[in-house]
């Protein structure tokens, strides 16, 4: 046997359920789990004083470098220096064989006193009227020629001692005492150590920050572990086009003596000093067609924001405008991210100082 409720009476019991469903789906929707920040790696934003520097290679030469060669043939009579010696400007290096120039001095100096005596004499002569006004002239001449010929004898003379032009070391000699020289023939090399030259290019997208009177910090190999500071005083005025480089000149004390022509060098080169540049990693940058995105957390929320960029060095960039001193920029993780959402910087919530036990 069935049995059946009225249709009213059955209708009044589903109200209640039915309110209660009604009321219950938008409570368990609130009361719902919500997603959770998504972890990215970020950096603050901090401006700091940015040294610009290049790194390239050059090597040392010497200030002033010259060799030592005979104007006049003769025979090498003396070597007045010991190899690898630092001389002085002037000192006598060799001297040649110099009779001859001796002898030819003294001649020369004979006929200029034998014209002195002839001038005086027909001078005296036109003064008492006794000689004619062009004897003396006559005389006159041959004394301007003898004295000429004394000069040009000792200048013959001097000639056959070579002096140094200039302090430095002096290198190895070529020749021996005895030797007969000839014009021109190499005989010893002198070059200039103190100060040394350390000459280097620098890629010509440097070049606007090129001046002289920059800093150089040298290392070299040869010298491991030391530093010598110099200071740039040429640049090239031509861009080379093989290399697309710009020659750079700088010079270094060599007080102690330990550098040497020729030594290879590594050159940092400080081009700038930048107060107040916000640096941030080039990781951070988002380029869109011709625009540069910065992807930065404001209380917890990502906010994109486009930024006009500087100068880049060493994986970093400096950012002009768009972001601001202690802003959170998020350096990795971007493609996951949309304005709004909820982000949490994982690497600086490790950073972060735990508090101590007890406290």
């Amino acid at each position: 046997m069935k049995y059946s409720l009225p249709r009213t009476l059955a209708f009044g019991a589903l109200l209640p359920l039915i309110s209660a469903l009604s009321f219950s789906a938008p409570l368990a929707q609130a009361a719902g789990p919500q997603m959770p920040p998504m972890p990215v790696e970020a950096q603050i934003a901090k401006a700091e004083t940015l040294e610009r520097t290049v790194e390239v290679v050059g090597s040392l030469s010497a200030d002033e470098t010259v060799t030592i060669s005979p104007e006049v043939s003769g025979r090498v009579a003396q070597i007045l220096f010991r190899e690898g010696q630092v001389v002085e400007a002037g000192k006598p290096l060799f001297k040649l064989d110099d009779s001859i120039q001796r002898a030819e001095l003294k001649q020369a100096e004979a006929s200029r006193g034998l014209s002195e005596v002839e001038y005086k004499r027909a001078n005296q002569l036109v003064n008492n009227n006794a000689g004619s006004v062009n004897t003396r002239d006559s005389a006159l001449a041959k004394l301007r020629i003898d004295q000429a010929g004394v000069a040009l004898a000792q200048e013959r003379l001097g000639k056959m001692t070579l002096n140094a032009p200039f302090k430095g070391l002096i290198g190895l000699r070529e020749v021996s005492t005895g030797e007969y020289v000839t014009p021109g023939q190499p005989l010893v090399s002198l070059v200039s150590v103190d100060p040394m030259r350390v000459e280097f290019r620098v890629p010509e997208i440097y070049l606007t920050g090129l001046a002289v009177g920059q800093s150089v910090d040298v290392m070299l190999d040869s010298i491991p572990g030391e530093h010598f500071n110099g200071t740039v005083f040429a640049v090239s005025p031509q861009v080379d086009v093989n290399g697309r480089s710009v020659k750079v000149v700088a010079s270094l004390a060599n007080d102690s003596g330990k550098l040497r022509p020729g030594l290879f060098a590594r050159v940092n080169l400080k081009l700038e000093t930048l107060e107040n540049a916000l640096m941030v990693q080039e990781e951070a940058l988002v380029p869109q067609g011709n625009t540069q995105l910065v992807y930065v957390l404001e209380e917890g929320k990502v906010a994109i924001r486009p930024v006009v960029t500087g100068i880049r060095e060493r994986g970093r960039v400096q950012i002009l405008k768009g972001v601001n001193a202690g802003d959170i920029v998020v350096t990795a993780g971007q493609m996951k991210l949309r304005p709004g959402a909820p982000a949490m910087p994982v690497n600086l919530q490790a950073a972060k100082p735990q508090p101590e036990q007890g406290q």
